[in-house]
C-alpha cells in the first residue's frame, strides 16, 4: 500500500509538472498595460467671461448642456457699462442661445439672439458664429456676426471661465 500510494504521489507531482499552465508573468517581463480611454470633456455648466468685437467690449454669460458633441444653451450679453448712454449699452444687452459641437478641444458656435425680450432693442437679432478652444476650464476664441439694428461684428475675442 505504501508502494501505491508513493507512486500516486510521483505520479500526481509529474501530472502537475507537465500538465500545468506557465507561470505568470512577471511586472518585468509583463507587457504594458494600455492606458484607459479619456472620458470626453464635458462642457455642461455655467460660464462666464468677457468679450470684446469691433463695436464694443461686453460681458459673457453661458449656461450650457452637452449630449455628445453636441452643446446647446442659453448666452447672456451686457455692457460693460450699462449707464454709459452709448449704443453698445443697449444692443450689447442681449439674451438668447448657444448651440455648437465640439471635437476635441475645439468648440465651433453659434449664438443667436432673437428679437423680442426684455431687452432694450427687442426690435434687433444679432447672429454670431465662431469657435473656442478648451484648455483646462477655460474657453478662448473669436467670433463674428451681424446685427439687424447696428451691421457687423467683427473681430470677435471671448474668454469664458467654467464657474
Amino acid at each position: 500500500m505504501r508502494a501505491s500510494v508513493a507512486a500516486l504521489i510521483a505520479a500526481g507531482t509529474l501530472t502537475l509538472a507537465c500538465g500545468s499552465q506557465p507561470a505568470p508573468a512577471s511586472p518585468s517581463n509583463a507587457a504594458p498595460a494600455s492606458p484607459a480611454p479619456s472620458d470626453a470633456t464635458d462642457l455642461t455648466g455655467t460660464w462666464s467671461g468677457s468679450g470684446t468685437d469691433s463695436y464694443s467690449p461686453e460681458r459673457v454669460k453661458w449656461v450650457l448642456a452637452q449630449s455628445g458633441s453636441n452643446v446647446t444653451g442659453t448666452a447672456e450679453l451686457t455692457p460693460m457699462d450699462p449707464a454709459d448712454g452709448s449704443c453698445a449699452s443697449c444692443h450689447k444687452l442681449r439674451k438668447g442661445t448657444v448651440s455648437g459641437r465640439l471635437d476635441g478641444a475645439t468648440l465651433t458656435l453659434r449664438m443667436n439672439f432673437p428679437a423680442g425680450g426684455d431687452v432694450p432693442t427687442p426690435i434687433c437679432v444679432t447672429d454670431l458664429t465662431g469657435s473656442a478652444s478648451l484648455t483646462g476650464n477655460r474657453l478662448t476664441g473669436s467670433y463674428s456676426g451681424t446685427d439687424s439694428c447696428e451691421g457687423v461684428f467683427a473681430n470677435g475675442q471671448l474668454s469664458l471661465t467654467k464657474q
